[in-house]
């Protein structure tokens, strides 16, 4: 999988994603432009690549997403999903659709409109509650990410896994990560880790005991253990990325909107693409594929064996 993060722009400011010390955004005539994103996605399908997801920061901050994600499907992608906060949905669902993604994550953390508004920074709960139902209505279905943070929204877990039992949505539910410096990140982090086996506790405790479900039950190549409840409709996702690190079987590239090709969300391993896209004006398309298929085999060598306890670059930088 090939993870797009197409700006570092977001409408919200959640604490473990923005840097503690405020954001310097990256100006638009260092982002990727559509043309750029479709050439290198389309260099990753040839290589193999066939699922592509995405991200940001925010994408649908982005104005010509639209544009981005036609000229991404017109590559031939086996799936095309994208994650988002939910609150542009209500305006862009229909579209997003029109243009080829086949699905949607959205991000949510407190189903309670006060404690929504402290995780994100000022955000409303009632534009995210339009946004899903946005997003539901034009897909189907949805996926949902809560990233569970001890002392903050831990008390919410039996609540969020409530909404897999009524509908034929999965919730996947994250082991908190520290990355850069994040707000959360700073100081003692690991005091926010709430683990997917605790996790798995608390929703028991309440629904009954979950059962393991196989990862084809779920669209897409996601890292999530699936579990599901008696008598549910949708299912249970684990992420746990601290307690059980997975990195054996990540299959996963990520491209910043800067154009930084990365093996790793914690890990360094990054190369730059831009001076290869930027040289190809000047050189043939054959000379720029083989800089990008170097690029594309470093990067994936660089990949760790496990990755470290702590990232060093902000989740809104990277594109989770």
């Amino acid at each position: 999988m090939l993870r797009i993060s197409v700006t570092d722009r977001c409408n919200l400011r959640c604490g473990y994603c923005m840097p503690a010390g405020g954001v310097t955004f990256q100006s638009k005539d260092e982002l990727l432009t559509p043309k750029d994103l479709a050439r290198i996605s389309g260099f990753a399908h040839r290589l193999g690549v066939r699922h592509f997801k995405i991200t940001g920061g925010e994408p649908t901050v982005r104005g010509d997403l639209v544009e981005i994600i036609q000229r991404i499907r017109a590559i031939g992608p086996s799936d095309l999903s994208m994650t988002s906060n939910g609150l542009q949905m209500p305006r862009l669902a229909g579209a997003l659709k029109e243009a080829g993604i086949d699905r949607v994550t959205l991000s949510v953390d407190s189903l309670r409109p006060d404690r929504y508004r402290d995780i994100t920074g000022g955000g409303r709960f009632d534009l995210f509650e339009r946004g899903l139902e946005a997003t539901a209505e034009a897909f189907g279905t949805v996926k949902l990410n809560v990233v569970v943070m001890r002392g903050v929204n831990d008390d919410e877990v039996s609540d969020f896994a409530g909404l897999a039992r009524d509908r034929d949505w999965t919730v996947r539910f994250i082991e908190f990560m520290p990355l850069g410096s994040s707000v959360l990140a700073d100081g003692e982090a690991d005091r926010y880790l709430v683990t997917a086996d605790e996790v798995t506790s608390s929703i028991e405790a309440v629904h009954g005991p979950l059962e393991p479900v196989e990862a084809s039950a779920d669209p897409g190549v996601g890292p999530a253990r699936l579990l599901e409840m008696p008598g549910g409709r949708g299912r249970i996702g684990l992420i746990h990325a601290m307690s059980r690190p997975f990195c054996e079987t990540c299959n996963r590239l990520r491209l910043t909107s800067s154009g930084v090709l990365r093996s790793c969300l914690f890990d360094g391993g990054e190369v730059d693409l831009m001076p290869i896209l930027r040289k190809e004006s000047a050189d043939s398309e054959d000379a720029g594929d083989r800089s990008l298929l170097d690029a594309f085999a470093r990067c994936t060598a660089m990949k760790p064996e496990v990755h470290a306890a702590r990232g060093g670059r902000a989740m809104s930088s990277i594109g989770g």
